[in-house]
């Protein structure tokens, strides 16, 4: 192979890129697990995790083995505590070790693939490679699996053993907890006027609030299209919302430039694939906010200027008076209906089938890849600069493009005004393929970090197109690449509902509730007043055709002194049905 094949095999090689983790939604038996496991910890799921080694012991309870490095990113040094709805989240995040997994890691130390691993094999791996374990530690592991004494480990037999020793280790659990309640219920009953005593009298409770809300489809448009707008001047650019591994949505970010006062039509829409073949997963359109602010040097700071808060059929829209100047939009959605995918699907698709030498891309992949081409040309032109593929290598490896790099795109792939070309980016996947003989590994990998399941549906990101016009001048609309909103969104979401008329306020403590229920959204900001801390449990369980942000629907959450934080947003999961949101909070400390 001459250099530049080398150098071209290793910018389509996918080996250095961050493997995300499936993340499932925690089902009723998986959340009963989840709870065993934290009350073993912190005795109760009022209570919050207070040290990493308390979140360690907790997971290894739900059946994970966090690495220290997962720890790490769970538990910074800025991090005090971590409620049950926290994690849950990393449950979420972090699936626990399947037999096949296993199986599979086995097998790499299998040199003559019989079945067995001699002693002297394994401890060499278990004490070099990874979380690195003792001599002491694998020797006790070793002589409590070596049954016969033959030095030699039965490696199928002990992934059995093991797993089964975990689900029988997960059940006591769950028993052991079901005990402890329903002697708890016991004593209730025994003291009805403890237990059914109204805190109310302590300001520690909010009354419960509910209102009806009419079908998202039966609303009348609330603003109109310009009437002259195909004479405005115009700038387009495509993004994207994906997971990050630690479940946070991330997104491109623009700036947008005015170069004189005019008036704007600001608006997002969802970007319609023409590829995909597999169903969409999101029974109702991911909802697609843009935030627009007034650019400022401190990246967490930015005057709210307005919010794209009313639909006009499919598009989120803004039509505002605007000075000349330098803006930031950030997008944002809710978290209510872009979620962590429940469940694998039951079989994987293959992605490509051997030809002759060659690996050939299957159709489904080919289209599957046609989709990420359109995702990642922002600017809609039918190729890729060199800015927008080193957006793409950011996502899917956590690597960018040098130059050295860009110049082997150059000598190998096909090019368009210096620009790469549909076929040049088939051509390299299709040199990955062949490279690495038909192993799909990293192939997975560029899917699965640009959101598709292994079914090729695109369920765990939703691409998005934010279009600006300009009545007056010429605006000016550049990419970022994928961050989150951080400091700045938080603050313009507050500030969105708390500037807000028609709100509706609640006091708890030293708390301050504020609810505002939009045509689409209903969003709870929670301001705390007081000088300490303070730990509320929000209850939304009675909420009827509601999607929420959060994972629960009753969870609890620390808001510290003097700040202003979300609560959650609910949105109606089928949008022609009324919907209610019910709210009902409650001070734990």
């Amino acid at each position: 192979m001459s250099r530049k094949d080398a150098d071209a095999s290793s910018i389509s090689s996918r080996s250095s890129r961050r493997r995300a983790e499936s993340k499932t939604t925690l089902e009723p038996k998986a959340m009963k697990e989840a709870k065993a496991a934290y009350v073993v910890v912190v005795r109760d799921v009022k209570h919050n995790i207070t040290s990493k080694k308390q979140l360690a012991s907790a997971l290894h309870q739900a059946g994970r083995d966090p690495s220290k490095q997962a720890l790490d990113q769970y538990w910074t040094e800025a991090t005090k505590s971590l409620s049950f709805d926290d994690f849950c989240k990393i449950l979420q995040q972090m699936k626990p070790t399947t037999g096949d997994e296993l199986l599979k890691a086995f097998k790499k130390i299998d040199v003559n693939g019989d079945g067995f691993i001699s002693h002297s094999e394994l401890s060499k791996v278990l004490t070099q490679k990874g979380e690195k374990m003792t001599e002491d530690e694998v020797r006790a592991m070793i002589r409590e699996a070596d049954a016969d004494g033959d030095n030699k480990l039965n490696y199928k037999e002990f992934c059995n053993m093991l797993m089964s020793t975990t689900e029988k280790c997960k059940e006591k659990m769950v028993r052991r907890m079901d005990k402890r309640e329903r002697r708890n219920d016991k004593r209730k009953e025994k003291k009805p006027e403890e237990s059914h005593a109204s805190p109310r009298g302590d300001n520690t409770t909010t009354p419960k609030e509910s209102r009806v809300l009419p079908p998202v489809n039966q609303l009348k448009p609330s603003v109109s299209e310009p009437e002259n707008l195909k004479s405005w001047s115009h700038v387009s650019s495509k993004g994207c919302f994906h997971f990050e591994e630690s479940g946070k949505i991330v997104s491109h970010q623009y700036r947008l430039q005015l170069s004189t006062k005019s008036r704007v039509w600001l608006t997002a829409k969802p970007l319609n694939l023409q590829q995909s073949t597999a169903p969409s997963k999101h029974k109702a359109a991911v909802d697609t906010c843009l935030y627009l602010l007034k650019q400022s040097d401190d990246a967490t700071k930015g005057e709210l200027i307005g919010y794209t808060e009313t639909k006009l059929k499919q598009k989120w829209c803004l039509d505002c008076e605007l000075e000349a100047g330098t803006y930031r939009i950030v997008p944002m959605t809710s978290g209510c209906r872009l979620k962590p995918r429940k469940e694998k699907p039951r079989s994987k698709h293959p992605l490509v089938e051997k030809e002759g030498d060659e690996y050939k891309l299957m159709k489904e992949f080919r289209n599957a890849l046609i989709d990420i081409f359109d995702m990642a040309d922002l600017d809609s032109n039918g190729t890729l600069s060199r800015e927008e593929f080193n957006m793409f290598q950011l996502r899917t490896s956590g690597e960018g493009i040098d130059d050295d790099a860009w110049e082997v795109v150059e000598e190998n792939f096909e090019l368009k005004k210096g620009e790469l070309t549909r076929k040049g980016f088939m051509d390299l996947n299709q040199m990955e393929a062949n490279d690495v003989d038909g192993d799909t590994d990293d192939l997975w990998v560029t899917l699965r970090c640009m959101g598709f399941s292994e079914d090729l549906s695109l369920d765990e990101s939703c691409p998005f197109v934010v279009d600006v016009f300009s009545e007056k001048g010429s605006p000016r609309l550049r990419a970022a690449p994928l961050q989150s909103g951080g400091v700045a969104l938080d603050r313009a979401l507050c500030s969105s509902v708390l500037s807000a008329k028609g709100t509706q306020k609640r006091i708890v403590g030293n708390l301050e509730l504020v609810t505002l229920l939009g045509p689409m959204r209903a969003t709870t900001v929670i301001c705390n007043k007081g000088e300490s801390k303070v730990q509320l449990k929000l209850n939304c369980r009675e909420s009827e055709n509601c999607a929420s942000s959060r994972a629960l629907m009753e969870y609890s959450v620390t808001v510290p002194a003097g700040q202003s934080l979300i609560g959650h947003h609910m949105m109606p999961r089928d949008e022609s049905k009324e919907w209610r949101p019910v709210y009902q909070e409650h001070i734990l400390t």
